[in-house]
């Protein structure tokens, strides 16, 4: 199995996470697209490439947390579009094998009884741009290795889970489990997981405690052993997406307790 670290707050280069992943024996640096550091505009394929080898690993990409290729707005949409388009050229140059994602709920209206999701409720116009963006990524990534693996955050809705479902059926998709957000919603999205098992292809590792994630492994009630097999048997990567040096540094100390 392979264990990768996240880009954390705390870090002031790409360079100084790589040094950091490279002394604690880990395998991969999870760049993240909402640090300044880590912008897509700012991402030199060719320095990246002499990192990996300085340090002795690889990489892979977080697209933004707000990106939404399937906005009504058309310009909004296809500023996205280029933007995601541009994260898997330098994904694909690097030979990374992951770029993470979550998949936008979009707005809602509260009505008096409930929340309606306009990609919900507007659901052909919600399908033909993802319909689009699924046409974009199997363009930009055929005759590649490189996957994109949508990550659960707060629970799928009904709709979430036919649109997912929908992006796996093309192979360049595939599945993140998050198993803190899992955890914090009462394991709400693992029926999904059970059900496209052959999907997963990463995972974000952390503890977790009610609804309070990414704590160091062992400081939370989730079951590690238990995920961390699944994992290794879906011969999926695992991120130990925790938010502090400390918390990282506690985590590869005790990650032996809980490997299968």
């Amino acid at each position: 199995m392979d264990f990768g670290m996240p880009y954390l707050l705390e870090m002031h280069s790409i360079e100084e996470c790589c040094a950091l992943a490279h002394e604690l024996g880990l395998q991969f640096v999870e760049l993240n697209a909402n640090f300044p550091d880590c912008q897509l505009d700012k991402l030199d394929p060719a320095a990246l490439h002499q990192l990996k080898i300085k340090y002795g690993l690889y990489f892979t990409l977080h697209l933004e947390e707000e990106c939404d290729p399937f906005a009504f707005n058309a310009a909004v949409r296809s500023a996205w579009l280029k933007s995601a388009r541009h994260g898997l050229s330098i994904a694909t140059a690097l030979q990374m094998p992951i770029v993470n994602m979550h998949l936008p709920c979009g707005v809602y209206i509260t009505l008096p009884d409930r929340k309606v999701f306009l990609y919900d409720k507007y659901e052909a116009e919600f399908y033909a741009a993802l319909s689009e963006f699924r046409a974009m990524c199997e363009e930009s990534l055929s005759g590649t290795s490189t996957r994109i693996a949508i990550e659960n955050t707060n629970g799928w809705k009904a709709h979430e889970q036919r649109a997912i479902e929908y992006l796996l059926e093309s192979p360049v998709f595939g599945l993140t489990l998050d198993i803190g957000h899992s955890h914090g919603v009462e394991d709400a999205d693992e029926p999904f997981f059970s059900r496209h098992d052959d999907r997963l292809i990463h995972m974000h590792g952390h503890d977790g405690a009610g609804k309070k994630n990414h704590l160091a492994l062992g400081d939370g009630e989730i079951d590690l052993r238990g995920r961390f097999a699944w994992a290794k048997r879906r011969e999926a990567r695992v991120v130990l997406e925790t938010k502090t040096i400390a918390a990282l540094r506690t985590s590869v100390a005790r990650l032996p307790e809980f490997l299968p």
